[in-house]
């Protein structure tokens, strides 16, 4: 090993790629060579093509990179598996361990209105693990039925508020890691957060998939919920997280998912996806999809609204599916989650 500090930001400009010689020659070479640059001519792009348009798929017919990785998906997928355990056993080997242990919390601000209490939440779901979350309590006697939804900001949404007004308790959870940045990578999506809880044996999916059950286990703890009466609603890619967990969590009653991909497997389908690491969990679609995760819930209900590619775009699909026409907003299908 050695060890190279060099001028500039991420990159290797020519001190680095000296040292790099150097290091090379050393043990590769038997230390025979020199490590000084030689001087390069260099050429503009258009000089550096290897066929007219610099595209190898339009020029010579070779096939694209998502069309060998979908080959290669298909030589090696199994049969699907209607054994429901062994999907709930992989669902739960990808979460973290729980030990049952009452959700702590603190709350930071409380705003008091006419209608409800809001206050602004930090629950801890793992030790040393703080969410960002909202809790939106009507004021109304009694049990009443509960709300959890998955939100990247822990804001209080319209659909919220008006859930609240109808009598329900809310939370608004941001599950860990969220919001994210903006990195301008507009295909990346949490790429790097999931490559590298994969190298630590976790998964970043099942982890927030967690995270939303540790928000049931804060609501059916409050004395003013009806444990009995628990739903869940999340929009895009974080309905994947909330399959997951409605599929292992009896106690989520009903779930809807909107504008949610229909499919993992619909991503070898297309040359380019966005935040598919949002939802990759290595090696699971070779014998299962989503709609096994709808499957495993039971006889609970999923509400599946505008169901998407993997690049947000509305894809019509049999089943049973549910689509918007223009212009119609969420209030009917909150009304038939709260049924």
């Amino acid at each position: 090993m050695d060890w190279a500090v060099g001028p500039g930001p991420h990159g290797t400009p020519q001190p680095q790629r000296e040292r790099i010689y150097e290091w090379m020659i050393r043990w590769l070479k038997d230390g025979q060579g020199d490590a000084k640059e030689e001087p390069v001519e260099m050429a503009p792009d258009h000089e550096l093509l290897a066929t007219p348009t610099g595209q190898v798929t339009v020029d010579l017919g070779s096939r694209e990179i998502y069309e060998i990785i979908r080959e290669s998906f298909e030589k090696r997928r199994q049969p699907g598996t209607r054994n429901i355990n062994e999907l709930l056993a992989e669902l739960r080997r990808l979460m973290p361990s729980s030990e049952e242990k009452s959700v702590a919390s603190r709350v930071t601000e409380e705003t008091r209105t006419a209608e409800w209490i809001e206050k602004k939440m930090m629950l801890e779901t793992e030790p040393g693990m703080e969410l960002k979350a909202r809790l939106l309590v009507p004021r109304r006697t009694g049990r009443k039925p509960a709300l959890v939804v998955v939100d990247a900001a822990a804001t209080p949404s319209t659909l919220a508020t008006d859930a609240v007004r109808r009598g329900v308790v809310v939370l608004a959870l941001a599950p860990r890691g969220l919001p994210r940045s903006d990195d301008r990578r507009p295909f990346g999506g949490d790429y790097l957060a999931n490559t590298r809880a994969f190298l630590v044996g976790r998964n970043l999916p099942g982890m927030r998939a967690y995270d939303i059950r540790r928000g049931v286990d804060f609501l059916a703890s409050l004395p003013d919920v009806n444990a009995g009466a628990i739903r869940a609603m999340a929009r895009g890619e974080s309905g994947v997280w909330l399959l997951m967990a409605a599929a292992v969590d009896p106690r989520i009653q009903r779930i809807w998912l909107d504008r949610t991909p229909h499919s993992l497997r619909a991503a070898f389908d297309e040359p380019l996806n966005r935040n598919l690491h949002m939802a990759v969990i290595p090696g699971f679609c070779l014998r299962w999809d989503l709609g096994d995760l709808v499957s495993a819930m039971e006889g609970r209900s999923a509400l599946w609204t505008d169901p998407t590619n993997w690049m947000g775009v509305v894809t019509p699909l049999p089943g049973n599916f549910r689509y918007r026409y223009l212009s119609e907003g969420d209030e009917p299908f909150l009304e038939d989650l709260l049924q």
